[in-house]
């Protein structure tokens, strides 16, 4: 209409911001993101070393105080009722002799474990100050539980001054143990025993001057030690 005034442009004139069309688009800045902060470090390489090396002297430490203190414990503690003495469940048989050295009178023993437990043979030994032992193999030998072990035992005459000339009641003195006690105790072997000991004692002795007098023994086992 010509009466209508046309709206001003310019400095001055009341056109707003021009605003984006349909279809139009503005860029799109992206600032990269701050890098993620780390984590503090609570310990130092050289503080880690130090710290595994106490821990590990204190682990050391430990067990071999544990291991000090075991035996005056298990000293301390009652033995197992349950489990009898030694000289209670293992007896010893003579079995016969074996041919050895003409200067020596080998002799297989068996010895059978009676008890729940294994019983190990210590030591063997016997009273004449002109006899010898000598146990073939090794020592100590365990018996396990209700089992038989087979025990060679050698005498050898090496003071015939020191042998009888007839060995009565012979014994060999054994020390047995197992989980209750260790004890010493006297085993006699019967009469088959001595007769065998007699015979290889005049073997080994006869023509010589110097001889013992036959002993006698009439009291049962010696005492447990």
């Amino acid at each position: 209409m010509a009466g209508e005034r046309a709206p001003r442009s310019g400095p001055g004139g009341f056109l707003g911001p021009v605003e984006p069309g349909e279809g139009t688009w503005a860029p799109l800045v992206l600032r990269p993101a701050p890098p993620p902060e780390r984590p503090p470090r609570l310990l130092s390489r050289r503080q880690k070393y130090l710290l595994a090396s106490f821990l590990l002297l204190l682990a050391l430490a430990l067990t071999i105080l544990r291991a000090a203190n075991y035996p005056e414990q298990a000293a301390n503690s009652p033995p197992p009722q349950d489990v009898p003495f030694p000289s209670q469940s293992t007896r010893f048989a003579y079995v016969g002799p074996v041919p050895d050295r003409p200067e020596t009178f080998a002799l297989e023993l068996a010895v059978h474990n009676t008890g729940p437990g294994p019983v190990d043979v210590l030591g063997v030994r016997q009273g004449y100050r002109g006899l010898t032992v000598l146990v073939a193999g090794w020592l100590p030998r365990t018996v396990p539980s209700g089992g038989t072990v087979s025990l060679r035992v050698g005498l050898q005459v090496t003071d015939c001054s020191g042998a009888p000339a007839d060995a009565t009641l012979p014994f060999l003195d054994v020390t047995l143990r197992n989980t209750r006690a260790m004890e010493t105790v006297s085993q006699i072997l019967g009469a088959d025993y001595a007769r065998d000991l007699s015979a290889a004692l005049h073997a080994a002795c006869d023509g010589t001057d110097k001889r013992t007098p036959t002993t006698s023994t009439d009291a049962p086992d010696k005492p447990v030690r």
